[in-house]
């Protein structure tokens, strides 16, 4: 599976240098969980390249990571992988301690949603 940057120039995503992430896991998908697009998202996967489909699915992107704002606080939400093997990848480790940096308030960048 490829995990894709949606901005490569958003400060979040710069640890995958407009690369993405390969890797080999299955994909999460949550019913009507995100149907307001209420966030900013940051990786996403094309639906329609993934092999091995048990189900149809409607959408042609599902978004994998993105941050918001929520009440005075951030939230950094983000599922790229569970597979062990993606936790050795050093992009996949930078992104996740800049996604912290962001909820914490360390680290500025555009976090406006991106709305229906």
């Amino acid at each position: 599976m490829h995990v894709k940057e949606v901005a490569p120039n958003h400060p979040l995503v710069q640890a995958f240098k407009g690369n993405g992430l390969t890797h080999v896991d299955e994909p999460y998908f949550f019913n009507n969980a995100y149907f307001d697009y209420n966030f900013r998202p940051l990786l996403y996967i094309e639906i329609d390249k993934l092999e091995g489909m048990k189900k149809e699915v409607d959408e042609k992107v599902n978004y994998v990571s993105w941050i918001k704002r929520h009440g005075k606080g951030r939230v950094f939400y983000s599922s790229p992988s569970h597979n062990a093997q993606s936790l050795d990848h050093p992009g996949l480790l930078q992104f996740f301690l800049d996604g912290l940096q962001y909820a914490v308030g360390d680290l500025k960048c555009d976090d406006s949603p991106i709305g229906k």
